[in-house]
């Protein structure tokens, strides 16, 4: 669905002025008369340096973000539905918003007026800012404290309920600015963010990176989006034990890794509290992009997991891998589970090629549906499953009906509050329309 212009009636400068000219506004920043890369009149609002006091952002300007930004604890940065933030870099330098902790964002767009960050080129590529970054005061286990590979953030603490603000209806456009070879942005950056944060309806699109990534915390996400990720959709490490509902990841043939990627700690697999998170209707849909490595999900260095109807479809690679041996320890200890979920893939599970006792396409356990070999769609125990496909307002993302005999898909209401009653798999279900207006393709 096309993201429709939100910005049509910017103001149009009258044709007696030839010459850019700087007004300055109070609590706003320096106002840029002039044209823009596309060639057209705009009045734009420079943000910059550190935001110290309490601002907001009207949707009748167009902001750009300078370098980096950030908002400093104890103040908080409010956006208005409908605004737009464009941002760039210089000389190699990246552009990106970090809230630091103790400080607040609330962004709270609509579904047909989103808050939008994107590229300020008139022709936008991956990679050509950084991105949103939260850093919160929730527990990681690098220690009390670290420090963010990127925009030398600070964060994690102990105070798993902290509240970095409210993002709603938002798009990241074009992030993911490449510093080096270790050090790259992501689409949003949510570093030990509490669960005092309300995160909801995100889209992450054509980023260089990973789309959203999560470095420990508590914090929760809720019908979230990446398109065309330039390497994992979804990330986590650090220990993130929040829950997820309601996400997408559609790969494109451009670019693209795991539909997820997921860690505990490389440097200490066994490192406490482990990444624990609890998922449910999850999509993740693949593509090939050359190198015939994409995989759905990659579980790794120690993470744990509950994950419920899910659906992974069309990767080249393994649906799940399964990786090192403190994961595989969780998973002969049914501490990662995968259960309810449609892996439709060439190639199913891998688990390390050995050592797992647990299979988890064993139907009698965790009623899984998985390709067999004969070409029949799906199996249990051999037993082909009647199944329907169904697109559903989101392209290349299924929605699937399954009929069996007895047996009924999981309601992931039973996990506790945050979930909402979903006993179908995958994100979406047949005239579900939560997707509608705000995202784009």
């Amino acid at each position: 669905m096309k993201t429709r212009n939100l910005f049509a009636a910017i103001l149009v400068i009258t044709a007696l002025i030839f010459n850019a000219c700087t007004i300055k506004e109070d609590n706003i920043g320096d106002v840029i008369i002039n044209l823009d890369s596309c060639g057209e009149n705009v009045n734009t609002a420079i943000l910059e340096g550190k935001i110290t006091a309490d601002r907001t952002l009207k949707a009748n300007e167009l902001y750009e973000l300078r370098g980096g930004v950030s908002v400093v604890n104890g103040a908080t940065l409010t956006i208005e539905p409908g605004t737009k933030i464009i941002a760039g870099n210089s000389g190699g330098v990246f552009s990106y918003l970090a809230i630091e902790q103790g400080a607040k964002i609330i962004a709270e767009g609509t579904a047909t007026q989103p808050i939008v960050f994107t590229s300020n080129k008139c022709t936008p590529n991956s990679g050509d800012w950084g991105g949103l970054l939260l850093a919160g005061k929730a527990p990681i286990n690098r220690g009390t404290t670290a420090t963010a590979e990127v925009a030398n953030l600070t964060y994690g603490g102990t105070n798993p309920a902290d509240n970095s603000g409210i993002l709603r209806y938002v798009r990241l456009e074009y992030t993911g600015g490449k510093i080096n070879d270790d050090s790259e942005f992501n689409g949003l950056s949510l570093y030990g963010v509490g669960n005092g944060t309300t995160i909801e309806y995100i889209q992450a699109f054509n980023g260089n990176d990973d789309g959203i990534e999560f470095f420990g915390g508590t914090v929760n996400l809720k019908y979230a989006i990446v398109t065309g990720a330039g390497d994992d959709s979804f990330d986590w490490t650090d220990g993130w034990v929040g829950n997820g509902q309601f996400w997408i990841a559609q790969q494109t043939s451009a670019a693209g890794d795991k539909g997820i990627e997921a860690d505990n700690l490389s440097s200490a697999p066994d490192a406490a509290p482990f990444s624990n998170p609890t998922l449910s209707n999850i999509t993740l849909i693949g593509a090939e992009d050359g190198d015939g490595e994409n995989k759905g999900i990659e579980f790794r260095a120690g993470t744990k997991v509950r994950m419920y109807n899910t659906i992974i479809k069309a990767f080249p690679g393994a649906g799940i891998e399964v990786d090192d041996n403190q994961t595989l320890i969780n998973l002969n200890n049914n501490e990662v589970i995968v259960r309810n979920s449609i892996i439709d893939n060439a190639k199913s599970f891998d688990l390390d090629h050995g050592g797992a006792t647990v299979d988890l396409a064993n139907f009698a356990t965790f009623n899984n549906y998985t390709k067999d070999g004969s070409g029949a769609p799906f199996n249990n125990a051999g037993t082909p499953v009647p199944t329907s496909f169904k697109t559903n307002g989101f392209i290349g993302t299924y929605q699937y009906t399954i009929a069996i005999d007895g047996v009924n898909n999981f309601d992931p209401s039973t996990l506790g509050a945050f979930f909402d009653a979903a006993n179908y798999v995958g994100a979406l279900q047949k005239n579900d329309t939560w997707t509608s207006n705000w995202t784009r393709l």
